[in-house]
């Protein structure tokens, strides 16, 4: 019985680790858009700042929806913002 609690446990935690390392952490945690506490239910956008051998892959975290959209259609504008974890201007 308890070879059989040890496999269980061990497996459990072989299909939480890779599940864990799947989720990319945003770099701020004020929405860049408005200014309010980022919404970890809400996905965050991934941009690529950069181009060739020196672009980086940023997640930005956003506070609602209309957030979202905004850092989509314009994620340039955003970057510096989440960055440094403010409200852009």
């Amino acid at each position: 019985m308890r070879y059989m609690a040890i496999c269980v446990l061990a497996f459990s935690l072989a299909v939480v680790i890779p599940i864990a390392d799947a989720v990319e952490q945003t770099v701020n945690t004020i929405c860049p858009v408005t200014g309010k506490r980022v919404d970890s239910a809400i996905p965050g956008i991934i941009v690529t700042v950069g181009k060739g051998e020196r672009s980086q892959r940023l997640v930005i975290g956003v506070a609602d929806a209309d957030a979202a959209a905004k850092v989509k259609n314009n994620p340039n504008a955003y970057v510096t913002a989440a960055k440094a974890n403010k409200k852009a201007e």
